[in-house]
């Protein structure tokens, strides 16, 4: 066997609460510190961050991006562990002590980088001193932790809260007590907004207050009779926008009526112990809670009839166990075609659906959504009978498969080995480049989140296709076998399997289907990476025989579109109406 070469560095920054700007360790600095070390050894930096957040040290579930590297550390190409200081992995001693043992029997550098803080752990000495300083460490994030709590309990014994302020709420610089925000949304004509106050003035648009919006709620609520799904569809169509955590106005879901509801004690003026979202209307003896009517942002009278009115419609379920619902074989893979467009004219990935189905007869749109379809539900045969005619697109007759694989091979002898393995590192590499120019522009407030978000999932996606990518001919050509085996069993087994099966069959080829509701048809779809180089051949394949193979199975659903796709930068010819939606490149 080759030799594996240990040159990998997992890099680990991490980001947590800190008291005062001369406690904050910046993830910028950090990674400067590690570049460094990591440039003096001559080491490949692999890097892992923990810094949307915050992100405590006392704690390892917290931390998607450590977990992710603790599952690397055994990997044979690691040879160090590189963090700015003890505190940035652990705050606690005994995980420390845990982490220089383990590093030790599987021969990993464990390095600090920060230039004041170098300790050899290869010593007796620079173990002692480890241990001694993570106990520091352990006993300054738990001072911290009791500062904080006390804090928060002396604040609400004030009478004032803490944390993000009610929705259309603010705090009061001087008392600290909630005033209503004058911040809001102003509705352009073209249905977007504009995040602004109310002292502004933008021509043409509309304003919608935060402040007006939350009392138009609870108003609603007590006075029409109606449920929070209506409310929310009622004002989706007035225009009226949600405030996100990063302050930008959104679509009003369900969920932010009832935000706003339960969140009644506060807008009186109470300060109680639990969180909102923990609160159940039954736990409170409305014949004792009084309202504070000077600090109230609402009147009281309109607040407590919001409890009482929450209070008679809920209804304490009797538990009777759990029901045996069947989940449907295209649950949580078909998403609205409407939602989609949404999602992309108002740049937020949070607006896409999915359709789901549980022992109904029918995929259903997400309740509480309006996004303009007429339709909110498809039949279950309708959805079905639509993905298996898809499927049988995508297969193709033994003599077709025979040309495939001789176009993959032609493929691999064509262009030299050395020259597609430089092609694939440097795909690779450009990957993670894009991940972190992106952190980069959100850190500096030049994207939103949900935009970073997008550019990462795209980004890593890529990084995904070129890591299926194999230059081996034979695992190609096995790669081909199983992707054809793939779609035959899905076509051979679909009308004899369970609902269980059938989902099993559809995630192995399938990572997304976009479901157009008005039109009751399948309009776009996503392969997985690793279905992708069958599919491109699929497309040469059709475009070499002049259009005139249709699978193994004849389909007269609809007659083909002409015109091409974005395929990885390339114009790739449509298949037909059901090839043309997978756009391999998004």
């Amino acid at each position: 066997m080759p030799r594996i070469l240990r040159n990998v560095a997992l890099c680990y920054v991490r980001k947590s609460w800190t008291k005062d700007e001369k406690d904050s360790i910046s993830p910028e600095r950090q990674k400067a510190h590690i570049q460094a070390v990591c440039d003096a050894n001559g080491w490949t930096p692999e890097w892992y961050e923990d810094t949307e957040g915050r992100k405590s040290g006392m704690h390892e579930k917290n931390r998607p991006a450590w977990m992710a590297l603790k599952a690397r550390l055994k990997d044979a190409d690691v040879v160090a562990l590189v963090a700015n200081d003890l505190a940035r992995l652990h705050r606690k001693a005994w995980r420390i002590g845990d982490l220089l043992e383990f590093v030790e029997q599987h021969g990993i550098r464990l390095v600090l980088a920060d230039p004041a803080r170098h300790i050899d752990f290869s010593t007796p000495y620079g173990k002692i001193f480890a241990q001694l300083s993570s106990i520091f460490d352990d006993w300054y994030a738990q001072d911290i932790s009791i500062r904080r709590k006390a804090d928060i309990s002396f604040r609400k014994s004030q009478g004032k809260t803490v944390g993000i302020p009610p929705f259309g709420t603010k705090r009061d610089k001087i008392t600290g007590f909630l005033i209503p925000s004058d911040e809001g949304a102003w509705l352009l004509p073209n249905g977007t907004w504009i995040a602004g106050n109310v002292n502004e003035l933008i021509e043409g648009a509309t304003w919608r207050g935060y402040f007006d919006l939350a009392k138009l709620i609870l108003e609603m609520y007590v006075s029409d009779g109606i449920g929070r799904t209506t409310i929310a569809r009622r004002l989706q169509e007035d225009g009226w926008a949600w405030r996100s955590r990063d302050g930008k106005p959104v679509h009003i879901e369900t969920d932010d009526i009832r935000r706003v509801t339960n969140n009644w004690p506060e807008y009186g003026g109470l300060v109680l112990g639990k969180k909102a979202k923990d609160r159940h209307p039954s736990d409170f003896d409305l014949k004792t809670i009084h309202l504070i009517p000077e600090r109230a942002v609402f009147d009281v009278n309109l607040l407590m009839l919001v409890a009482h009115t929450m209070q008679e419609r809920t209804v304490l379920k009797v538990d009777r166990g759990r029901p045996a619902n069947s989940v449907y074989p295209l649950s949580d893979l078909v998403w609205c075609k409407t939602c989609d467009d949404l999602a992309l004219l108002h740049k937020n990935p949070k607006l896409q659906s999915r359709l789901t189905g549980k022992a109904s007869l029918r995929y259903r749109h997400r309740v509480g959504v309006k996004c303009g379809c007429e339709r909110q539900s498809v039949p279950r045969n309708v959805l079905e009978n639509d993905f298996i005619g898809l499927v049988k697109m995508l297969t193709v007759k033994p003599e077709i498969m025979d040309r495939m694989k001789s176009k993959a091979i032609q493929a691999g002898m064509s262009r030299n080995e050395q020259e597609l393995i430089q092609q694939k590192h440097e795909g690779i590499a450009r990957g993670y480049r894009r991940i972190e120019a992106a952190k980069n522009l959100y850190s500096d407030g030049e994207i939103n989140r949900d935009e970073y978000l997008q550019r990462k999932v795209e980004a890593e996606r890529e990084i995904s296709q070129w890591e299926a990518m194999d230059i081996d001919t034979e695992h190609t050509l096995a790669e081909l076998t199983m992707a054809v085996d793939a779609i035959n069993k899905i076509v051979r087994l679909w009308e004899v399997s369970s609902d269980e099966d059938k989902r099993g069959l559809t995630t192995i080829i399938f990572e997304r289907i976009v479901f157009d509701l008005d039109q009751q048809q399948i309009v776009d779809f996503r392969l997985k990476a690793w279905m992708e180089k069958y599919f491109m051949l699929r497309v040469n394949e059709h475009e070499t025989n002049g259009g005139n193979d249709s699978g193994s199975v004849t389909i007269n659903r609809r007659q083909s579109k002409t015109g091409s796709i974005p395929v990885g930068g390339k114009s790739v010819p449509i298949i037909s109406d059901y090839l043309s939606c997978s756009r391999l490149g998004k």
